[in-house]
């Protein structure tokens, strides 16, 4: 039903918003009477690299939230973006400190930052608010079954096969990791065969996660970003079940919170009040 509505509006929107030039400036969609304007739907499609389509329905979901949050008086505190980043810098292997410095070395304007992380937290917040009275708990039945469905995820191999590609931009590297035949130059690359037992557990798990011939996700160092290429596993034994019980309790409440949220917000799409004012050029 949800696509159905987004193709009809965003016919409407590309083929006849025209005519509606000029009535309300800058204005280009109201959700509600919330307006997105010609120069956001421009902005986040630049900035994220998609479709002005893609653009418009990420950004009518967006109004939306925007309106819950102000309606449930969700708001995100210092403590909460403090909290956060210290989570962020944790992860990376930096103190605070270091971590703020990082972002300002890269150009990276630390309010502007907090900005962004307040509306992540709050955006956190209302999902939470609306999962939490309509998720069921997965049971151990559950878990056992994706654990079986998911074997491979859930097993060590004694050594693994990789090319390991580093650079100072992770921009580089993620347009190699996208055409690896491309020769970019500042990557550096290193063959490896890496023991498991030697490995970073939080590396190793990442290295488990990813299958043969694909790329893990771009890891952030402390001067550096890095990916690995996974070649082969070798001698590849399963994790008992009971190690691994609570990753994957975990691992299906992510999903069943995922598929909670886009219901439910396809339903209030479909319910909005989306009026095409103009479109963009």
């Amino acid at each position: 039903m949800i696509k159905k509505v987004l193709k009809y509006l965003l016919a409407v929107f590309f083929i006849s918003g025209s005519l509606h030039a000029g009535l309300v400036d800058g204005v280009s969609i109201l959700v509600n009477n919330t307006p997105i304007t010609l120069y956001e739907i421009s902005e986040y499609s630049q900035k994220f690299h998609i479709s002005t389509q893609e653009a418009v329905k990420i950004l009518i979901q967006n109004k939306i939230e925007q309106n819950l949050i102000k309606k449930y008086n969700i708001e995100a505190t210092d403590d909460d973006i403090e909290n956060e980043m210290e989570k962020m810098s944790s992860a990376s292997g930096m103190s605070i400190m270091d971590f703020k410095n990082y972002l300002e070395q890269n150009g990276i304007d630390l309010n502007e930052y907090k900005k962004d992380l307040a509306k992540k937290i709050k955006q956190e917040k209302l999902y939470k608010k609306i999962t939490s009275t309509r998720i069921t708990k997965a049971t151990k039945s559950d878990m056992e079954t994706y654990y079986q469905n998911h074997l491979n995820l859930y097993s060590i191999p004694k050594m693994i096969e990789v090319i390991q590609y580093t650079s100072k931009s992770k921009q580089n590297l993620a347009k190699m990791i996208n055409n690896p035949m491309l020769n970019i130059a500042g990557i550096k690359t290193k063959d490896e065969i890496l023991k498991s037992k030697q490995i970073n557990p939080r590396l190793l798990f990442i290295l488990q996660q990813t299958k043969e011939g694909d790329f893990t996700p771009i890891l952030t160092f402390k001067n550096s970003f890095a990916s690995f290429y996974i070649k082969r596993k070798i001698d590849v034994t399963p994790i008992p079940f009971e190690k691994v019980e609570n990753n994957i309790f975990a691992k299906i409440m992510n999903q069943r919170e995922k598929d909670i949220i886009k219901s439910y917000f396809d339903k209030l799409i479909s319910e909005a009040n989306i009026k095409i004012i103009r479109a963009p050029q």
